[in-house]
């Protein structure tokens, strides 16, 4: 068949190279070379043109099927209303009025948090004191505030935000905190023993996700018996750095991906595909760094990501997939083998983002090899981290489930060449030899006879707090594998209770897909029921749970204060349904008011001014 197609073309080519030599002839060689090479400039350029048209109108289809003709129309109308002068101006009043609302509102609330006095003249401080204040005076009044604080969160009401709480444990950080208080990583020469304690939480936390470490000496932590997932001799070495936050860790990972594909392939206009769950780091990381976020949609009722529509979204620009293990909003872990493994086809990149679940999966897989939690044959645990073919690069907070003090987390690699696009390098900086090159790079210096200085800075921090570091440290140390298993099982269970009941017991809600770790979404099973009030209702009770969106739902995210009190949340969540349902007009304002006005409004940019009144109110004294 090929001969055969092959003839017709032939006599193509034939019939009509001597018309195309004939109009070519008068052109010297170096104008036909020029010719040709704009024209294949300009021919390329067409075609990638093309290709980005098409998927942005594909884009555009799929988002109007989606919100409906009467939304999209709304939408375009809103964006053709912003361009003309008169309207833009009222827009723009409309916006200030509802900011202004709404953060009088804020403002009054959180002003209702505060002990009455503290809003007294003497005790707002704008300007330093004129005079000195006894440090016996200061800790009494923050020993009140503190136990203030406290109590707003040690019954156990609030989602997520403190993952421990116990008072001995907390002792014991802030007795850590303290001998380490100046210590500042930058100086490794003068803190040897911190540089020490970080180099070890990056090994315990490679060794955690099954990665290769360098000299490892650790004892077999399990793991599946499949031998390809198994690191071993021909497994490249991982390493990693800490971080001040999954955040960072997540900008930091983005970075290396961005540079790497500059500097080996020259793609200068890099992107990132990964499902809508995917964290809002990834969002801030493309925002900063100049990279294109492919959103690829979920399936509302499992918020499971379909691989096929990822793969689609793959083109010649694409430098990094990303998934979570689990994801925020709904706790449900994403198809990571399988997206792992389209990134290695493609040769791209792979983050798994492990900063919620990270330090509480790898221990419910201990506990269900141990039989001391079921697993659900119908939906087993997936692999997230090394084992996975593909995966080169994992975020995990230790802040959270380490129960390490807040400003803890690390990122990993599969190999160092990619931690290195990481780092950060200034030759020439007339500021001489920056101390944190560490005294190792002044003795290379003074051997190698080098005359150019060298500023590196690891992460996008320069002075960090070792304090931390070493509280970390001594946290991971102190509770060991065995202390993370047990209260890793207490807070499962808890989860899992909360599912069953909501499942089973409290009608009107469902919980969005089949969550396998510690957070729990919910959502309304009927039209009538405003979600938003159910959460405010909630919130009236005690409780501290956190709002979602895209879709409409709220969530728990357990935590050790939560062992014990799932019949209580239940108890509490049923009262809260049925009281919405009998006087919805009670609940009408705050956060119930504000995702509504997102829902009114087609156009949700519209929003921004307040989301950005909402932070400046963050920093008013």
């Amino acid at each position: 068949m090929g001969a055969a197609l092959a003839t017709p073309t032939r006599l193509f080519l034939e019939a009509n190279l001597g018309v195309i030599d004939e109009v070519l002839s008068p052109l010297s060689p170096t104008e036909l070379i020029t010719f040709s090479s704009i024209g294949t400039c300009f021919a390329i350029t067409a075609y990638n043109h093309s290709r980005s048209t098409l998927r942005s109108v594909r884009c555009g289809i799929k988002w109007c099927y989606k919100h409906g003709i009467r939304t999209s129309i709304q939408y375009f109308g809103i964006q053709l209303a912003k361009r003309l002068p008169w309207t833009r101006t009222k827009i723009d009043e409309d916006a200030k009025q509802r900011t202004d609302d709404m953060i009088f509102q804020m403002d009054t609330e959180w002003s209702d948090l505060l002990d009455p006095s503290t809003r007294l003249p003497e005790n707002r401080h704008h300007c330093l004191p004129a005079n000195k204040t006894s440090t016996s005076e200061l800790l009494t009044l923050l020993m009140k505030w503190s136990k203030l604080e406290s109590s707003r969160w040690n019954q156990g009401q609030a989602s997520g935000a403190i993952y421990h709480g116990d008072s001995k444990l907390l002792e014991f950080l802030g007795q850590v905190y303290g001998l380490f208080t100046v210590a500042n990583p930058l100086h490794p020469d003068l803190f040897p023993y911190v540089r020490k304690m970080e180099g070890e939480i990056v090994a315990m936390m490679i060794s955690l996700f099954h990665g290769k470490v360098k000299n490892s000496q650790c004892h077999d932590t399990g793991g599946t018996d499949e031998k390809e997932n198994v690191p071993d001799s021909t497994t490249p070495e991982c390493c990693g750095t800490l971080t001040s936050g999954g955040t960072e860790s997540i900008l930091l990972a983005c970075k290396a991906y961005r540079d790497r594909a500059k500097d080996l392939y020259g793609i200068t206009s890099p992107e990132i595909v990964a499902p809508t769950t995917i964290h809002a780091a990834f969002e801030k990381a493309a925002h900063y760094f100049g990279m294109k976020l492919v959103h690829v949609e979920i399936d509302e009722k499992t918020s499971v990501v379909n691989v096929d529509d990822v793969r689609r979204a793959i083109n010649r620009n694409t430098v990094l997939i990303a998934g979570s293990a689990p994801n925020f909003p709904h706790g449900i872990i994403d198809p990571i083998e399988q997206l792992a493994k389209l990134a290695y086809e493609n040769n791209i990149g792979f983050h798994s983002d492990c900063c919620l679940g990270g330090m509480i999966l790898p221990f419910v897989e201990k506990l269900q090899q141990l039989g001391r939690l079921e697993e659900d044959e119908n939906n087993p645990l997936p692999l997230f981290d090394f084992r996975v073919k593909g995966v080169t690069s994992i975020s995990a907070d230790m802040h959270k489930y380490g129960y390490a003090p807040k400003g803890s987390s690390v990122v990993m690699y599969s190999s160092s060449e990619l931690r290195h696009y990481q780092y950060f390098v200034s030759l020439d900086w007339t500021g001489g030899i920056y101390a944190s090159v560490s005294c190792f790079i002044v003795l290379a210096v003074q051997l190698l006879n080098v005359s150019n200085i060298y500023f590196l800075k690891p992460t996008l921090s320069g002075s960090r707090p070792g304090a931390i570091s070493a509280a970390t440290w001594a946290v991971m140390v102190h509770l060991g594998e065995q202390g993370y298993m047990d209260i890793s099982e207490g807070i499962i269970r808890t989860a899992r209770a909360i599912k069953r009941g909501i499942d089973n017991n409290i009608d009107g809600l469902y919980v969005i897909g089949n969550p396998l770790s510690s957070v729990v979404s919910f959502r309304s099973a009927l039209p009538s029921l405003n979600i938003y009030s159910v959460g405010q209702a909630m919130t009236k009770k005690g409780w501290n749970l956190n709002t979602l969106q895209h879709p409409d739902s709220i969530h728990i995210c357990c935590t050790h204060l939560h062992i014990g009190k799932s019949d209580q949340f239940l108890n509490d969540l049923h009262d809260a349904v049925t009281e919405v349902k009998s006087h919805p007009d009670k609940f009408d304002d705050g956060s119930v008011a504000l995702y509504g006005m997102a829902h009114s409004i087609s156009d949700v940019t519209l929003l921004e001014p307040i989301a950005l009144g909402f932070v400046d109110a963050l920093f008013t004294g």
